[in-house]
């Protein structure tokens, strides 16, 4: 049998979990970029046509059309590539696998090393203009740089152990850190395992604890019990979210001094890994078991509800952003990378 005949069930297979409710544009299978085999982590809507979509294996794949065609980029390594920051058209970033750091200067067309300092792996980036930067990962561990990673300084962060079982010091005492999200130059949060969040005034220099707050909520009567966050989002210095683990959602309206488990996902099970918001009071999450959740307002005040656009989508869907209010993109498991130019309100597959 032809091979493209053999592969046609799956392609079929694979349209219908993505949720294709109209003709897509068909690339032929030889020159297909993105596989059931790909693992996506994030991506970077740079504009209303460009995006940049890194993953497992090193592979960072780019679209100048909106989707309708992809080109692979040279990474320089076989390492996974975690998450993709663009302060502007230009300059770009990605961290990775043990310590990985790379940059772009031309629009992500290619890529150079630089050298973090860290040895474990840095999960999440953000830079707020080509000079300012930050990234966090394993075992408590951040680099920061203010010249456009010229030079980085890397440091850890050393959690309160205060009110905490002795036999439970040693869990707690390095967490991963899988978020970082700064408002401005001295404004900024990180989250991380055991419900983690960290909070700095001074540009990263120093960093305190926000998240005893939410201690007696939802049941969660002890430090082991706080769900992981692996995303944060902040629209401004006082209001932002946090997600995690079980579905869980966290917010704060006042900089932090105050946390509270929104109820709007209290009976999810799946856990949500990435936010956006918009200054307007929208939003969506994406999480595992194809979760994506859309933030609405209404007469009772903004509420976050499951959306669905055709048939569901199974596999873990890992980051989500948007160009504008319009425009968006999220990449996740099994080579998933799905656009929308409406809104949201549908999303159609891009199979590169």
């Amino acid at each position: 049998m032809n091979p493209a005949l053999r592969c046609w069930p799956v392609l079929c297979l694979l349209t219908a979990l993505l949720g294709c409710t109209r003709e897509i544009e068909e690339v032929p299978l030889s020159n297909r970029l993105m596989t059931v085999a790909d693992k996506f982590f994030d991506v970077a809507a740079i504009s209303v046509e460009k995006a940049v979509v890194v993953g497992y294996g090193g592979k960072i794949l780019v679209t100048t059309d909106g989707g309708k065609t992809w080109q692979q980029k040279d990474s320089g390594t076989d390492l996974a590539l975690y998450d993709v920051e663009f302060p502007d058209a230009q300059t770009g970033w990605i961290s990775g696998q043990d310590g990985l750091l790379l940059k772009s200067e031309d629009g992500g067309e290619t890529w150079q090393s630089q050298d973090s300092g860290a040895a474990v792996s840095l999960l999440s980036l953000q830079f707020l203009d080509p000079d300012h930067g930050w990234a966090v990962g394993a075992q408590a561990t951040y680099v920061r740089t203010t010249d456009g990673g010229q030079s980085w300084e890397s440091g850890y962060i050393e959690p309160s152990l205060e009110g905490v079982d002795i036999n439970a010091t040693l869990a707690l005492s390095d967490p991963n850190l899988y978020d970082v999200h700064f408002v401005d130059a001295q404004t900024g949060w990180m989250v991380g395992e055991f419900g983690k969040i960290f909070y700095s005034t001074d540009g990263g220099q120093s960093w305190t604890e926000q998240q005893n707050s939410l201690l007696g909520q939802a049941g969660i009567d002890d430090a082991l019990n706080f769900p992981t966050f692996f995303g944060a989002y902040f629209t401004s210095a006082q209001e932002g979210i946090a997600v995690g683990l079980e579905g869980k959602i966290a917010r704060t309206t006042d900089g932090g001094q105050h946390w509270t488990f929104l109820a709007d996902t209290a009976s999810e099970t799946a856990p949500l890994f990435t936010p956006i918001l918009f200054d307007d009071g929208r939003g969506w999450i994406v999480g595992a078991s194809g979760r994506i959740y859309q933030r609405q307002t209404g007469e009772d005040g903004p509420t976050w509800q499951r959306a669905s656009f055709g048939m569901p989508t199974v596999t873990w869907l890992r980051a989500i952003d948007f160009a504008d209010d319009q425009h968006g993109w999220i990449v996740g498991g099994f080579g998933t990378v799905m656009r929308t130019s409406n809104g949201g309100q549908t999303w159609l597959p891009s199979l590169g």
